[in-house]
């Protein structure tokens, strides 16, 4: 069977287990998640409906075959749904497919209260990463466990096959991993498990200890109020620099969202107007840039900060496109579903195709360039960029501005965004009537101006440090300590760097 095959059928397979403008919207959210299947066929007739009016290209990471087998199945399955956790399961896999990492499902506060209330959830917080899983705490009878066990299999599923059921539990864009295994990571994994299993009373885990021996484990299912919630300080959105010597700098740019910064108080662009200054004012001669936990925000921010590496400006975009200015569809009840793409100012910077959709216009203020002006100063030196699967939406955009001009050497995981570009800016919030779900649909097409590479995949780096179980929310870990040391090495162009096996060792 085809892998998107068995991923829509997972959900399903499981479920016999234990268990832009407003969208119209139902006066009163749903109270209990109990469903009839005609109430679950019209809340996933409503979706398969608004995503394929209001996503500008549906096929961009699935051929058009693909998705009509897939919606075959869903429609195959809904009658035997009688609760919105059996719909999610079947929707979500659906909605997973498409390859959109801005488009999203939540859960409505019904799901979210019996999850609270009756759910027993896996007692484990897991660190993901491409080699596998690790056990980073223990709860209730998993609380022996030891931090960096290693996850041999689940009720009998080997971790590989875990890993693979993630890519259709969560949005991704395209192919790409390492986003989903950086949602799964911490806690996120007994959440998304839950709903793709229900509640399980026991788990039976096979477990593998640091010096190597297997050991089979029965632990009973806790509630998720027993877990124990993050105590990381907040940290703060703003970009910063240090000094790590006399000629090399970290930046770390958390955000690109205004946003973020007007609620802390800052400006963006006065900020990244100031770091340049400090760099260029102390001859830096090596910077490290850090945007793994970058994942987007404003737009232009990620070109923004792109001018003060890149001089020349550059095309980004082949093309920004909308399906059209005002998106609706009707449900099989009649009611209308509707959003206002762009307002009259807006439709001012788009040109209208024969087939009613839109493209944005190349002229400023943003248009398809990086920037219509240049930045002082700009930053000439050596540059190291860590990313990974959080380096999502602007993030990931800079990221591929940046590999594919060559101006720098990427340590980490793959970004978390498609190398060919995104489909964001603004979203359609769709409340599915019946189940109180919401489908959250992007709108405007980011087309980037140079091919994938491979298609449906994100920058990778040139010196893989995937994150470890044993520094788990360390900033200064093995990638950094890596992108460090390769500062410290002779090279002047990207291509001529290489990273020695004796530090690759250590990152792993």
């Amino acid at each position: 069977m085809p892998p998107y095959l068995r991923g829509l059928l997972l959900g399903l397979a499981l479920s016999a287990l234990p268990a832009a403008s407003p969208a119209v919207e139902t006066s009163y959210p749903p109270t209990t998640t109990a469903l009839t299947s005609s109430q679950a066929r019209e809340d996933l007739e409503l979706a398969i409906a608004a995503l394929e009016a209001a996503l500008p290209n549906i096929y961009w990471h699935q051929t058009p075959t693909e998705w009509r087998q897939a919606k075959t199945i869903a429609r195959a399955h809904i009658a035997q749904i009688d609760d919105s956790e059996g719909l999610w399961r079947v929707l979500m896999p659906l909605v997973a497919r498409i390859g959109e990492g801005h488009l999203s499902l939540a859960v409505s506060d019904a799901m979210k209260k019996r999850e609270r209330d009756t759910g027993l959830l896996l007692p484990l917080s897991v660190l993901w990463n491409e080699q596998g899983a690790y056990v980073i705490a223990g709860y209730g009878e998993a609380a022996d466990l030891p931090r960096g066990t290693r996850i041999v299999s689940i009720q009998g599923k080997p971790v590989q096959t875990l890993a693979d059921d993630l890519m259709f539990a969560a949005t991704r864009d395209g192919a790409i991993r390492t986003g989903i295994l950086r949602e799964a990571s911490g806690n996120g994994y007994g959440v998304l498990l839950y709903r793709m299993i229900g509640s399980q009373s026991v788990f039976r885990l096979v477990l593998e200890t640091a010096d190597g021996k297997r050991i089979i484990r029965d632990v009973a299912g806790i509630p998720a109020a027993a877990r124990t919630a993050s105590t990381s300080p907040a940290l703060s959105p703003i970009a910063t620099l240090e000094w790590l010597d006399a000629g090399t700098a970290y930046l770390n740019v958390p955000t690109f969202s205004n946003k973020r910064y007007r609620e802390a108080g800052a400006n963006y662009e006065a900020t990244i107007q100031k770091i340049f200054d400090e760099l260029a004012q102390r001859n830096a001669r090596n910077l490290i840039l850090d945007l793994r936990d970058n994942g987007g925000g404003s737009e232009p921010n990620e070109s923004i900060l792109f001018s003060y590496l890149v001089e020349a400006p550059l095309r980004k975009y082949a093309a920004v496109e909308a399906r059209g200015r005002h998106i609706s569809v009707r449900d099989l009840s009649g009611t209308t579903f509707e959003t206002e793409v762009f307002d009259d100012g807006e439709m001012k910077l788009q040109h209208r195709l024969p087939n009613g959709r839109l493209l944005r216009r190349n002229i400023p203020p943003e248009g398809l360039m990086t920037r219509w002006g240049r930045s002082s100063p700009v930053y000439r030196g050596r540059l190291v960029v860590l990313a990974g699967g959080n380096t999502f939406s602007g993030g990931a955009e800079l990221a591929s501005m940046l590999f594919h001009v060559r101006r720098a050497v990427f340590v980490g995981e793959e970004a978390g965004g498609t190398h060919e570009g995104n489909t964001s800016g603004y979203r359609w919030p769709v409340t599915l009537p019946n189940s109180g779900m919401t489908l959250r649909i992007p709108l405007l097409q980011f087309r980037f101006a140079w091919p994938g590479l491979p298609k449906d995949r994100g920058v990778r780096p040139d010196c893989a440090a995937p994150p470890n179980v044993w520094e788990n929310g360390n900033t200064k870990d093995a990638a950094w300590r890596l992108a460090r040391d390769m500062l410290r090495t002779e090279w002047a162009t990207p291509d001529q760097a290489t990273c020695p096996a004796e530090i690759i060792s250590l990152s792993r």
